[in-house]
């Protein structure tokens, strides 16, 4: 898989899995499968305005289930109060930082095997679980062993390439066909908006743009003392 966003090559890529494809799709329709049927009765009921915040915390647990992808368009929704009320952005607010998060035995193995030694070597002390996770990974506070900087340490979730970019395939193959609906088409180009979208949402991914980000920007800020920029450190970022 490509590590930019590349949909030809990642459509060149799912086209040699079509298990992957179908697996997933069967369990996108069976996790989201009752919220959609919810909100279909509410609807026939009149009963959407009333049942906004409950279905708001049911799209929540949903979108945690299906994983990075759609919390990230959890998290776009959530600050959009043109379409939910504030009650139910608040609910959706929470996958922002309160997403469930994966072992730390694993996200520990990750580091040692990223960063080439044990945490017990990089840092005299970390958190044993993340202080915050979301969708891409989560965070832990730890003490460097060098200086005794107080630091964050980001720990990427698993696999979370290969899901990003297989619920990316499958939006653009709904997007193929919306547009072969013109009542639909005319209000809505799916692919253009994930086009537009994906690019940024691969870059995230790369944990090593973000540092290079962190390091420009406290640079050019440095002459305005009342802005504080975390101190990032190339050589434990990967």
């Amino acid at each position: 898989l490509p590590t930019r966003y590349e949909p030809e090559t990642i459509g060149e890529y799912f086209a040699k899995r079509p298990l992957a494809v179908a697996t997933r799709l069967a369990q996108i329709a069976s996790v989201g499968g009752g919220f959609f049927a919810s909100v279909a009765l509410d609807a026939a009921r009149g009963e959407l305005q009333a049942n906004e915040v409950e279905r708001a915390r049911q799209l929540r647990d949903v979108i945690t289930r299906l994983g990075p992808f759609f919390i990230k368009l959890g998290q776009a929704l959530s600050i959009r109060p043109d379409i939910l009320s504030p009650r139910a952005m608040v609910e959706l607010q929470q996958l922002c930082d309160k997403v469930p998060s994966f072992d730390s035995k694993l996200a520990f193995s990750f580091i040692e095997a990223e960063l080439g030694k044990p945490p017990s070597a990089l840092f005299s002390e970390i958190t044993p679980e993340p202080i915050a996770a979301a969708s891409l990974g989560q965070v832990y506070k730890a003490t460097l062993a060098s200086d005794g900087a107080t630091v964050a340490v980001k720990v990427q979730r698993p696999f979370v390439l290969e899901t990003v970019s297989l619920d990316l395939h499958l939006m653009r193959l709904a997007g193929g066909l919306i547009r072969k609906v013109p009542q639909v088409a005319e209000r809505l180009d799916l692919i253009a908006l994930l086009d537009e979208f994906a690019p940024r949402f691969y870059e995230e991914l790369d944990y090593n743009i973000e540092c290079e980000n962190g390091v420009r920007i406290a640079r050019e800020m440095a002459s305005l003392p009342q802005v504080m920029i975390p101190k990032c450190y190339p050589e434990l970022t990967s």
